[in-house]
Parts: C-alpha cells; structure tokens; sequence
C-alpha cells in the first residue's frame, strides 16, 4: 500500500483550446446508454420518460443516480457507467453548481471514450458555454425550458418527447432508431 501526501494543483481551470469530444457512436443497436440522473428534483419524472422513449426506440438503457448534485458523481459511479455504458447521457441540470458538475462529469466519461450530451435548461446555456470552455471540453448539449421544478409531470414528460430525438443523436451519428409516431 502506497503512502504519502496527494498535491491538488491550486490554479484556476483555463484552457486555451477546446479538446474534442469522443465521437458520437455510429448505432445505438446493441449498446447500452447511461441515463445519468443528477440528483435535481423532478429531474426523475424527464428521465423516466426519456428512458421509456429510449426503449420504444429498441435503445437500451441503464440507470444511475447520483447522490447529490452539487458534487461530480462519485468515482465508482463513473467506473461502473464506463464498464457497462458507451454513451451518457445527464440530465437536468438547471442551477449554476449542478450545471458546473455536470459538466465535469461529462468530461470524465468522455475521457474514458462514452459519446456524451448533458441536458440542461436553456436558462443555463451560458453557463454551460463557461463551464466547458474553462476546462477545454467541447461537449455537446441540449436545452429544455427553464425552471423544471414549477411544471406538471406531463409537461415534463413532453420536453422529454420533444427533446428525444436530438439527444438521441448527439450520441449517435445514425438517425434516431426506430422512430416512434406520435398519436394525433
């Protein structure tokens, strides 16, 4: 067992250029997509939904949820979605600090080669455009209607409808698979 002291570097996250994003996956048929819940309440009731859609699209999915969503997710977390995921994507990122978290979570399984796309409220996108050029990721992104919490849960099941097909293909190069008709 090794012993010592760990030295956190002090400076503050600049990055003077973009690094690129992993490339979004050619097909969704046969992976496994994570469904990363951060944690923010009533972000559940859109995730349900997506994962429900995901699944009328013959998309397979997996659940996770973090802890909090004021911190980044905790490690074993993101070694778990790395294991048995080859995409992410987190969602519903809509304050300042779960929005920064977010962001750096992305880029951690981004890191370990997952196609990735953060779904936060538009309210957030420039804090978003921050977050990710301060620590030189350009991470893709889609934007639903701020606030979250004030809406019903069909509301929000609707964002998640309306919202499904472009998320599905910021992680995936091929059109959405298997796209469902809505009912008139």
């Amino acid at each position: 067992m090794k012993s010592g002291i760990t030295m956190r570097d002090p400076t503050a996250e600049t990055a003077s250029v973009l690094r690129q994003r992993a490339n979004p996956l050619d097909t969704l048929k046969g992976r496994t997509v994570a469904l990363m819940d951060i944690g923010k309440m009533r972000g559940d009731e859109f995730i349900d939904r997506l994962e429900q859609l995901c699944h009328d699209r013959g998309v397979a999915t997996r659940r996770y949820k973090k802890p909090t969503n004021t911190r980044v997710a905790p490690r074993e977390m993101i070694a778990d979605i790395a294991a048995h995921c080859e995409a992410v994507i987190i969602a519903l990122s809509d304050c300042g600090s779960c929005t920064s978290c977010s962001t750096h979570d992305l880029s951690d399984l981004d890191k370990l080669g997952l196609a990735g796309v953060s779904v936060l409220t538009e309210e957030f996108r420039q804090a978003f455009e921050q977050q990710k050029s301060a620590i030189g990721f350009d991470a893709a992104s889609i934007y639903v209607p701020h606030p979250m919490q004030n809406k019903t849960t069909a509301e929000l099941h609707a964002f998640a409808e309306q919202s499904v097909d472009e998320i599905l293909s910021a992680i995936c190069t091929a059109a959405a698979p298997n796209p469902v008709r809505r009912a008139a």
